[in-house]
């Protein structure tokens, strides 16, 4: 075999195997970037730490709701603290996907 196309075929595997190594990852939907391993591991460790403030401040409230005020603060208290766990459960995935 002559030596052009040798090297024709070694310049045609290295461009295939440059191309393959280009694609996307097909299991990344469109629009989406894979979060970096540690940041998500940060986000989750802060997202436990406000989850911990949160119920620390809906224990000190008194078991009692006589006024609007408490009962706002009660309500309020518990709606972040159904997002911040709902923010774990998806940051406690092996994978997160972060949107463009």
């Amino acid at each position: 075999v002559p030596e052009y196309l040798r090297e024709w075929v070694q310049k045609w595997k290295e461009e295939e195997e440059e191309r393959v190594a280009n694609l996307p990852d097909p299991t990344v939907p469109a629009g989406h970037t894979l979060m970096d391993k540690k940041e998500k591991e940060e986000t989750l460790q802060v997202l436990l730490r406000n989850k911990e403030k949160l119920t620390d401040q809906l224990k000190s409230l008194p078991l009692r709701n006589d006024t609007l005020r408490l009962h706002n603060t009660r309500q309020g208290l518990e709606e972040k603290l159904g997002e911040i766990e709902d923010a774990i459960k998806i940051f406690s995935r092996p994978r997160v996907f972060i949107k463009q």
